[in-house]
């Protein structure tokens, strides 16, 4: 229970990333979505942030 405690009050999880995923890295999953977000950036363009 002492361990719990302790993984409950840390403020930076524990993540274990898989390696078997850089396989994707230079690959293009879904080219005609990825055509269609750049188009809509091209067209529309980023939001604007408000700086306070």
């Amino acid at each position: 229970m002492k361990i719990i405690e302790e993984l409950k009050k840390r403020k930076i999880p524990i993540v274990a990333i898989d390696k078997s995923l850089d396989q994707y890295d230079d690959k293009i999953l879904f080219p005609k979505k990825l055509a269609k977000a750049n188009e809509m950036l091209r067209k529309i363009g980023l939001p604007k942030t408000t700086a306070k």
